[in-house]
């Protein structure tokens, strides 16, 4: 509680050009209300002054009369009860509100810097979820693709066989007076031989399709851990936040 001296407001009063609406006030029970002097002191608006007491800068804690007007902007009479501090009260007052000053910045600082890096870390795990969905999708194209190839080639390489099995027949029906037996055996052997390359190009074909999905399976597995590895991030940051 501020502490007055008595006999000092008659001879103490100041006036100021100052805004009162900007003056920042502290409530004090011993001295609010409406000036009860006689006569009571008026404002510019020709209302009865307010009683406050200053709180900013090294003006905090000097009693003094201003314009009490409660809804709207207020004029700028301000009248000071008590005159100004010692110098070393107001370097010391100053002092504190300075540091108050640069510890509430602070604060606000260190909030917008976590605030900051919550939202980098919400883009980057969103930005890896789209990323994740695309590689998936584009999985799900390349599979398609491979096997609509597949099938197309399967069925060309069978219209091939067909092909060479009715020429092959028609040249036996032309000379199969010739030499049947020799005839038989080298068809056989042919058909031998394309089914052996047809396999070993389908084994190839196997091969290459198994090479694809190991790919596509390290890429995935790739994305899951990078999201793994920015969820256990978040989890922390929100662990500090709320400690």
């Amino acid at each position: 509680m501020v502490s007055w001296g008595d006999g000092e407001e008659s001879s103490d009063y100041e006036s100021s050009d100052s805004d009162n609406d900007a003056l920042n006030t502290i409530y004090d029970s011993e001295y609010c209300g409406s000036d009860d002097g006689l006569p009571a002191a008026r404002c510019k608006c020709r209302k009865v002054a307010g009683r406050f007491v200053a709180f900013e800068g090294w003006q905090t804690g000097r009693r003094f009369l201003g314009c009490d007007v409660q809804d709207g902007r207020r004029c700028d009479y301000v009248k000071w009860i008590d005159g100004e501090w010692p110098m070393n009260l107001k370097k010391a007052l100053g002092k504190l509100w300075e540091m108050h000053g640069a510890q509430k910045h602070g604060r606000t600082s260190d909030a917008l810097d976590h605030f900051e890096q919550k939202f980098k870390l919400h883009d980057e795990i969103s930005k890896l979820h789209k990323d994740l969905k695309m590689a998936q999708d584009e999985l799900k194209t390349v599979i398609g693709e491979k096997q609509m190839t597949l099938a197309l080639k399967a069925k060309a390489e069978q219209a091939l066989i067909d092909a060479r099995a009715e020429l092959d027949q028609k040249k036996l029906i032309d000379a199969h007076h010739s030499n049947m037996h020799k005839v038989l055996r080298i068809r056989a052997e042919k058909e031998r031989d394309q089914m052996k390359q047809e396999r070993d190009l389908m084994k190839k074909e196997r091969d290459e399709v198994k090479a694809d999905k190991r790919k596509l399976e390290f890429i995935i597995g790739d994305f899951l851990k990078q999201k793994e590895e920015h969820r256990s991030k978040m989890k922390k940051i929100i662990q500090i936040a709320s400690e």
